[in-house]
């Protein structure tokens, strides 16, 4: 009968121990789920900062490219009037 209380006690208090392990094991294992949430949450805002950066980059690129060969064309014959500025006050005749 001894012996048998003596192994229970131990039992018991051997499953004590255990439940005691597992249950820091449980607070710390959600206190890892509770930060991994919160950088879930930043990261998820970061990205959508990003998103949104992206797509304002991507319409002011496409803005330029379409407008790229009238700037070029107006740029052209903006060095040619100068061009020509230049030479009329070199002194060049233009065929008067």
């Amino acid at each position: 009968y001894e012996q048998t209380i003596a192994d229970t006690n131990g039992s018991v208090e051997a499953l004590q121990k255990e439940i005691v392990s597992k249950t820091k094991a449980k607070a710390e294992a959600h206190k890892d789920k509770l930060q991994a949430e919160s950088d879930h949450g930043d990261t998820m805002k970061e990205l959508e900062g990003l998103a949104k950066y992206n797509a304002d980059l991507h319409e002011e690129c496409d803005y330029v490219m379409k407008n790229f060969e009238v700037r070029q064309s107006g740029r052209q014959a903006e060095i040619e009037a100068l061009q020509q500025a230049k030479q009329i006050l070199s002194g060049a005749d233009f065929g008067k």
